[in-house]
């Protein structure tokens, strides 16, 4: 590839500061006191003072360096040099070969970086729109979780015979940065739009892992009910409350607004900004998303999710006779299928 240098850095009366622009974007996207001057000296392969002049434009990028940076801070090109009509996806998996649990959960944890408190200037919103329960719930049941890592494993990242079981490793992981997630996600305001049919999913998933004998003894499919009850058990509590709770306990003053849509929505949007970013995730099938940062973009999704919010039934805190309905057909279903689970294990262990 051709090293034939780009002028990004043009003159302020020509041109705006495409390359300090560029370096902006890179810095907005990063948690607070992170060191990019020194990512920057290894990717590039550049000295400290020559890794300055390039951040602060003195020293031009060329478009082997601008491709480089790119790809490793993921930055799109085509935010900084197209029109608002062009809208560029990040799809963090595209190399199936490379993609395993652990590349799932450090992307996971870099996607969350932004939120950490006090990471970025400006207030932080948070709107999640679920055609499932929000995935950010799972980290906080282990036997939900090591099941659906199960799924994802056997689904997209090896042709292994599905075998369900405890995996002290799934539960390393997600110890690791459960508690991170959690108080990232909730230490700012969050609205979530919830469905009467978010656990059916995983309902399902359950059930054919029954049928295909994929648990390799009935005894942890037991206790993977017993955490289903309790996350329903979970999910009523923050509801009734209007706040948020971390490992049972209460996060006084950290607001909870959860509307219920039954209209149908298709897909898992979620969507986090501030007066530095705006990211809009979109996720097709967990652990499948994919990541615009186009503010014009994100706008249009938010002004979206509104209208859909103006449509739906708010269940936190207030309106507690829908609550009262939502819950009773969550509990009817649970206790649906939980029976049915009960009657599978009698035929096949």
């Amino acid at each position: 590839m051709s090293t034939a240098s780009i002028d990004l850095s043009q003159s302020q009366q020509s041109s705006p500061h495409y390359q300090r622009k560029f370096f902006d974007i890179i810095a907005k996207r990063n948690q607070k006191g992170h060191n990019i001057h020194h990512e920057l000296m290894d990717v590039l392969g550049v000295k400290r003072g020559a890794a300055y002049k390039r951040m602060n434009g003195e020293t031009a990028l060329s478009l082997e360096e601008v491709i480089k940076l790119a790809d490793h801070f993921n930055v799109s090109l085509d935010a900084m040099f197209r029109s608002d009509k062009y809208i560029s996806f990040f799809h963090p998996f595209v190399h199936k070969e490379k993609t395993t649990m652990d590349v799932f959960l450090n992307q996971f944890q870099k996607f969350m970086r932004p939120l950490r408190p006090g990471s970025q200037v400006g207030k932080i919103d948070l709107s999640y729109l679920a055609n499932e329960l929000p995935v950010f719930y799972y980290f906080g049941h282990k036997y939900i979780f090591n099941f659906l890592m199960s799924i994802w494993r056997h689904l997209h990242w090896d042709d292994h015979q599905l075998e369900i079981t405890s995996n002290p490793d799934y539960e390393k992981r997600a110890n690791e940065f459960r508690d991170e997630i959690l108080n990232n996600y909730y230490s700012h305001k969050v609205t979530e739009v919830w469905n009467s049919n978010m656990l059916n999913n995983l309902y399902q998933q359950v059930i054919f892992s029954v049928t295909i004998r994929a648990f390799k003894d009935a005894q942890y499919i037991e206790l993977l009910i017993n955490d289903i009850a309790n996350l329903i058990q979970h999910l009523r509590r923050v509801s009734v409350d209007g706040v948020k709770y971390i490992k049972g306990e209460k996060i006084d003053g950290s607001e909870l607004k959860i509307y219920l849509n039954d209209f149908g929505n298709y897909l898992n949007v979620v969507q986090y900004g501030s007066t530095a970013f705006k990211s809009t995730f979109i996720g097709y099938d967990y652990p499948q998303f994919i990541v615009s940062h186009n503010a014009k973009f994100f706008d249009f999704s938010a002004d979206w999710i509104e209208r859909i919010k103006k449509r739906s039934v708010l269940i936190s805190s207030e309106g507690y006779q829908f609550r009262e309905l939502f819950f009773m057909k969550m509990d009817n279903d649970f206790d649906y299928f939980k029976n049915r689970v009960e009657k599978l294990i009698e035929v096949y262990y």
